[in-house]
């Protein structure tokens, strides 16, 4: 959506925004991996400038703008595309798999930053009171929804996962005021988990969004919204900062049920032994 923000707001921009804004909008691709030197450098202008043009779009920051960036750049690229970028970006073997590393540490980082802890919190606590619980997490978000229900269930017990129309769509039809879902989806966004969340924020249901970007088509249903950073140079998303806060989300859970966690994970243990689960 950051070509239509700068398109809605280019009139209204000064002489060196209007640079900057013709500059990331001829070379989308190209922006999205620069860093906010190299951005400067590019256009001509200071690092001050780019600042004053991230924050006149209405972004915090940088790293914000530059996450919006590497969204659009990602929606207009093939996967071949993606593939291509990803040899090049990570070309230098042992050098190119540290800077993955690196990369990943930083999207945990800016997740953090901008984690409200009161909201985070108040979720975890929805999330313990509800009737039943629901995750909806297509496509690739599927790995994380598996993850995030097998935990939970091990807790609450009183979770479903639902991962498209065909597994178990049907079970939402009955959901209530009294129950949380919690939508999962990065970009390209699937469009069964943005249908389904709306349909439970019409049924009352506590909606809990965990995804990339304010402009994600599941925001404006989510009572309680979590953004992580997801977009890397690559044929794929990292997916090292969600999986940090739902790992965050888990363990304030079994903190605060942990007698029940203990009593279930001793049935749970119980039940492998006898039948021989695990070597």
């Amino acid at each position: 959506m950051i070509k239509e923000t700068i398109a809605d707001n280019y009139e209204k921009m000064s002489k060196t925004q209007k640079k900057i804004a013709n500059f990331v909008l001829q070379n989308i691709t190209a922006v999205s991996y620069y860093n906010i030197q190299q951005l400067a450098e590019a256009v001509g202008t200071s690092e001050a400038s780019i600042l004053r043009f991230c924050t006149f779009l209405g972004h915090k920051g940088f790293p914000e703008f530059k996450n919006e960036v590497q969204k659009a750049a990602q929606e207009q690229l093939t996967m071949k595309d993606r593939l291509e970028i990803s040899r090049k970006a990570y070309d230098e073997k042992e050098a190119g798999i540290a800077e993955i590393f690196r990369q990943d540490i930083n999207r945990i980082e800016h997740t953090l930053d901008q984690l409200d802890m009161d909201m985070f919190f108040e979720t975890c606590q929805k999330i313990i009171l509800a009737k039943k619980i629901y995750i909806l997490a297509a496509r690739s978000a599927s790995a994380l929804g598996q993850f995030f229900q097998y935990y939970l269930n091990m807790t609450l017990g009183n979770v479903e996962l639902i991962t498209s129309l065909d597994c178990h769509a049907d079970r939402l039809c009955d959901v209530s005021g009294e129950d949380v879902v919690i939508g999962i989806t990065f970009s390209r966004y699937s469009k069964v988990t943005e249908e389904m969340f709306s349909y439970a924020r019409e049924r009352g249901a506590v909606t809990v969004a965990i995804t990339d970007s304010a402009v994600s088509p599941i925001v404006k249903d989510a009572e309680y919204c979590f953004l992580t950073e997801t977009a890397m140079p690559s044929y794929i998303d990292s997916f090292t900062a969600p999986l940090t806060l739902i790992n965050a989300i888990l363990v304030e859970i079994g903190r605060n049920r942990s007698i029940e966690l203990t009593n279930r994970i001793g049935k749970l243990d119980a039940f492998s032994s006898r039948f021989k689960l695990f070597e």
